[in-house]
């Protein structure tokens, strides 16, 4: 029996250890050298600690090359999903649960948009996506798939440059806010009538702070819950950033310093981002690019620095279309115009494959199949089917002054962007890149009539009335996705974060002389928030605790509090609950619970205009589901008591001082494939108890109103450039470089991100080199 017994054992551990040694295969290696067909001179691939490469080439032939080489290398398998995202293939992998999102997809078009962008490129810009897809396909023919695509019973197939600029299609629209925001006002609307939906849409205080100073040169509908759970970041932009410049007369050094942390799903594993430092002959840059775009969006060349903050233009609207079905028609203008149409077929993972034919009203497309929930036949416009140009990017990431950086700005053409800039010279500078469409008629915050509109928008604003600004006297300039200009342009929408972010960076550096950078690391990463102030103000005048000695510890807490979300303060976590719950129970009774979840999840929309209510003394304080009649102290309290209990509850602990934020705020990161509870345990990484909330410097954005309160939206990379005169390059990514979970550099900037530390790109050792030589030579 023994013997038995020891052999059984023998066999699992042997099982063990060939299981181990299978899965390390697919770790890859970073110390190699390669004979490859094609290069015109030797290239190596050097990577420091964390796995970040450097590749220094002779020529930009060989530089893209080796770039789409390790991009593959690393993150394959995340760029097969994305390109396949953008085809609207998802339900061939993921089943006839993603049907609705390849409809989607395939709808507006966006591999379709990628093709023919791509005719619009520079023979040279043309030649450098050539040569990444060559990198990406030496890489798919000469080594093993992810195990992730096994997994999934993919195969890879070639790269086309169609593939790598679908990606840019893909980040284009996702930084666009408003379609969600459109579809929540659409609801409330049927709830409440346009009216009375109006005192409920986005509002932006007079006193708001500004990048830029100074004027510039029915019946309910079904919910809306199941759809937007369906869609996910395909109805909108979850990502926010923050991003400053400082000039050499309030630093230590004399030189400027850039800092840009763009804020974008930290749940994520890996990050749409990956760090890389770039040198061929006088092109040396690095940075955090966006992975299967060969540029860097956010990071630093020899001469100037650059870092985006998106501006929240609104670039997508619904509308109301009359279709007579029968006769596939669509009325506009006191007519019937026929409806365009293409099948598509849609191949699904375990079932035959379903065709779809989808109807267009102009450009629009119609997606009645998408938005089952709807109860109207819905088109879209998106100001991304006029134009979209990213060329201007490979010119930013050349440019060796602000002249230069101007020239590739204007070239750019997608969601618009806030960019700052800081140089060599001592310059700062700020200007809006991308389009910013003219609006013909209304505002786009509800659907719009199809038979009176057929598209809303009618070229660009003139380049020459972006809002910009260069070396301002004041030594610094701020943007945190906040209001740009004071006086916006009439034909302008954009949905602006409130003011907060950029106060609590304004507080730290307006007065602050001697600047360096780890004073910089400090605001980059801080936890403290100037909207707690308002916040205890409301608390303060209205909560009563009478004769409930926790409720009054409780209250202590919270009025004694510095404003700082310390992940081990009990106070921040009763901050946080009663607002949002404040929120809740001042809505719910007349928009309904589903809705009322869903607006105060977009911030952006709703903070600023509930905060209006209540200095109105809103009639929306009063419950209309009891017989008497509500005051604003009674919801409050209503909402003061519930958090206690709700808090109480969740953590088991009934002494509040015991309490801690990072116990109902967490942050996790998730795999893709990490939906599965087979696999979740090996891929997903995390929660961890995590400071920070949504108006922090260190920003920890979370949707719920009730814990576990989880951040979807965090700094993913952070950047920080000093000039003196020469570069040096701070930084740190949300997660690793490489994406399979056994390797080393999985999550290991992850440990270190949530530390706060950065490492120094200039001052890194090689610990890994790779080296290509030309084969043929």
């Amino acid at each position: 029996m023994r013997k038995f017994l020891f052999t059984i054992l023998i066999l699992v551990v042997l099982s063990v250890i060939g299981g181990y040694a299978y899965l390390m295969r697919f770790i890859p290696n970073y110390n190699q050298q390669l004979a490859v067909e094609g290069l015109k001179a030797e290239v190596t691939i050097e990577r420091n600690r964390f796995g970040v490469p450097t590749i220094i080439a002779q020529n930009d032939h060989d530089l893209y090359f080796a770039w789409g080489y390790v991009n593959a290398q690393d993150r394959l398998f995340q760029m097969e999903i994305t390109r396949r995202i953008a085809q609207g293939r998802i339900s061939e992998f993921a089943g006839a649960s993603t049907l609705k999102k390849d409809i989607f997809l395939r709808a507006v078009g966006f591999y379709e948009i990628a093709r023919q962008n791509q005719k619009t490129f520079s023979p040279t810009v043309r030649r450098f996506f050539q040569r990444y897809v060559d990198g990406i396909n030496y890489f798919v023919n000469n080594e093993k798939a992810p195990l992730y695509m096994k997994l999934l019973g993919l195969k890879p197939e070639k790269w086309e440059i169609a593939d790598a600029t679908a990606v840019a299609m893909m980040l284009n629209w996702s930084l666009a806010y408003n379609m969600k925001h459109e579809l929540i006002y659409y609801q409330i609307a049927k709830k409440l009538g346009k009216e009375k939906a109006s005192e409920l849409l986005n509002f932006v205080p007079s006193k708001t702070p500004t990048t830029v100073e100074g004027a510039r040169h029915v019946a309910a509908s079904r919910s809306l819950n199941a759809l937007f759970r369906e869609m996910g970041s395909l109805l909108g932009c979850t990502s926010a950033s923050n991003g400053w410049v400082v000039a050499p007369s309030k630093t230590a050094h004399g030189g400027t310093i850039l800092c840009s942390d763009m804020q974008v799903h930290s749940s994520k594993l890996p990050s749409d981002f990956y760090f890389i430092h770039v040198k061929a002959a006088e092109y040396d840059a690095a940075g955090a690019q966006v992975i299967g775009l060969p540029f860097i969006v956010s990071g630093y060349n020899r001469h100037i620095a650059w870092g985006n903050t998106n501006q929240g233009a609104d670039l997508v609207d619904l509308f109301m279309e009359t279709v007579d079905w029968a006769h596939k028609t669509y009325r506009y203008n006191g007519r019937d115009v026929p409806l365009k149409s293409r099948q598509e077929i849609f191949n699904i993972k375990g079932k035959d494959p379903v065709k779809k034919n989808i109807y267009y009203a102009g450009r629009k497309p119609i997606l009645n199949d998408v938005f089952t929930e709807l109860d109207f036949n819905v088109s879209l416009d998106w100001a991304g089917f006029d134009d979209i140009n990213i060329e201007g990017f490979f010119h930013i990431n050349r440019a060796e002054d602000y002249q230069a950086f101007v020239a590739g700005a204007r070239q750019i053409r997608m969601s618009p962007q806030n960019m700052i800039y800081a140089d060599r010279y001592g310059n700062i500078a700020y200007r809006v890149v991308g389009s910013l469409p003219k609006r013909m008629k209304g505002t786009g915050n509800f659907p719009q009539i199809g038979e009176l509109v057929q598209a809303n928008w009618k070229g660009n604003l003139s380049d020459d009335d972006y809002p910009s600004v260069k070396n301002p006297e004041r030594g610094y300039i701020i943007t945190a996705n906040n209001k740009v200009l004071k006086d916006s342009a009439p034909e302008m929408n954009a949905t602006f974060a409130p003011g907060y972010r950029y106060e609590n960076v304004a507080a730290m550096i307006r007065d602050k002389d001697g600047i360096d950078v780890d004073y910089m690391k400090r605001v980059q990463t801080d936890t403290k928030t100037v909207l707690a102030a308002k916040v205890i103000s409301i608390i303060q005048k209205y909560i009563r605790t009478a004769n409930d000695p926790k409720a009054a510890k409780a209250l202590e807490l919270v009025l004694t509090w510095d404003g700082n979300n310390r992940q081990d303060d009990p106070a921040p976590a009763i901050y946080n609950t009663f607002l949002v719950r404040f929120m809740y129970h001042t809505l719910k009774d007349e928009i309904g619970e589903d809705t009322a979840q869903q607006y105060i999840a977009e911030r952006y929309i709703s903070m600023e205009r509930f905060f209006e209510l209540l200095k109105n003394k809103s009639d929306f304080f009063d419950d209309i589901t009891t017989p008497g009649k509500e005051k604003i102290a009674d919801i409050a309290n209503r909402a003061f008591e519930e958090t206690l209990q709700i808090l109480t509850e969740y953590s088991g602990q009934e002494d509040v001082e015991k309490w801690s934020w990072g116990t109902f705020h967490v942050i996790r990161f998730d795999h893709f494939i990490g939906k599965s509870k087979l696999l979740a345990p090996f891929v997903n990484y995390g929660p961890f108890p995590f400071e920070g909330d949504g108006e922090t410097n260190n920003r920890a954005r979370f949707y719920g109103i009730e814990p576990p309160f989880v951040a979807v939206s965090a700094s993913a990379p952070r950047i920080i450039v000093r000039f003196a005169p020469d570069p040096k390059g701070y930084m740190m990514l949300i997660t690793g470089e490489n994406e399979f979970f056994l390797s080393s550099h999985n999550t290991d900037m992850t440990d270190a991100w949530r530390r706060k530390e950065y490492f120094c790109m200039e001052e890194e050792k090689p610990e890994y080199r790779t080296v290509m030589i030309a084969a043929d030579n």
